[in-house]
């Protein structure tokens, strides 16, 4: 556990280091800071620590200071002699409020307070991870679209792919039609199953079974034939490449 201590009295930071160690608290003090400009430096330059004690009165200022010019999501445990303050610290990320001079019983509390704190987000996260793995996605199996006058019904397996031409999107029926629907590019592309369909560019959507030949272009790109025939070349830009040929091999 990475830990950081913004403390600008010396005594009041070795003992704060001297009741971590007593506590078997596993940890590894990664700097001690005394001002609020040198933390400000720090955090700008560093990466997050796990948990951060901070006194409140600085030399250079009060550490909320901090906390206002740098966005810190890393929990904090306030270490002060003064009580005025405890509400603003519960405004941040604060896990504790200790009271100085800290005794072994309030650190202790704090630290497994902070380990509750830690164990209830990992729990949050598995759940989150569980659901989405075995959640399957309900991704879009039809269109009603407009018709020669009518809303007739189109599997999404029967398009080939999506385009935008003057501003309409179209979807390119199997068959030859072409159809328009009333949806954005960017809202389809996330109702559809990338499995089975990508975004190729700004202008088009493909389909797995659309895809015919790929060949170079000039700067690293590739075009994509497409079956029916798209009305405009579909070019690949050389950063998407790769995960386009990924794509489709996958497929």
């Amino acid at each position: 556990m990475k830990i950081i201590i913004i403390e600008d009295e010396a005594a009041a930071a070795n003992q704060l280091k001297y009741l971590l160690k007593q506590s078997g608290f596993e940890h590894e003090i990664l700097t001690i800071i005394e001002t609020v400009s040198e933390a400000i430096e720090w955090f700008t330059k560093n990466d997050s620590p796990d948990l951060i004690f901070s006194d409140i009165q600085l030399a250079d200022g009060i550490s909320f200071e901090i906390y206002e010019q740098i966005s810190i999501k890393t929990p904090i445990i306030f270490t002060t002699a003064f009580d005025e303050y405890a509400i603003r610290a519960f405004k941040v990320n604060s896990v504790d409020y200790i009271l100085k001079p800290i005794d072994e019983e309030s650190l202790r509390f704090a630290i497994e307070k902070f380990k509750n704190q830690q164990l209830i987000k990992q729990e949050v996260f598995q759940q989150l991870i569980q659901q989405q793995s075995f959640t399957p996605k309900n991704y879009r199996k039809s269109f009603l679209v407009k018709y020669r006058n009518k809303l007739i019904p189109v599997k999404t397996s029967e398009f080939a792919y999506f385009f935008i031409e003057n501003g309409l999107v179209f979807g390119q029926h199997i068959d030859g039609r072409k159809l328009v629907l009333d949806f954005k590019l960017e809202d389809l592309e996330t109702q559809l199953d990338p499995d089975e369909f990508v975004r190729a560019n700004r202008q088009y959507i493909l389909s797995h079974e659309s895809v015919e030949a790929i060949e170079p272009y000039n700067n690293s790109r590739v075009m994509v034939h497409t079956n029916p025939n798209s009305p405009f070349e579909i070019i690949i830009s050389k950063e998407k490449v790769t995960s386009f040929k990924k794509w489709y091999e996958k497929g």
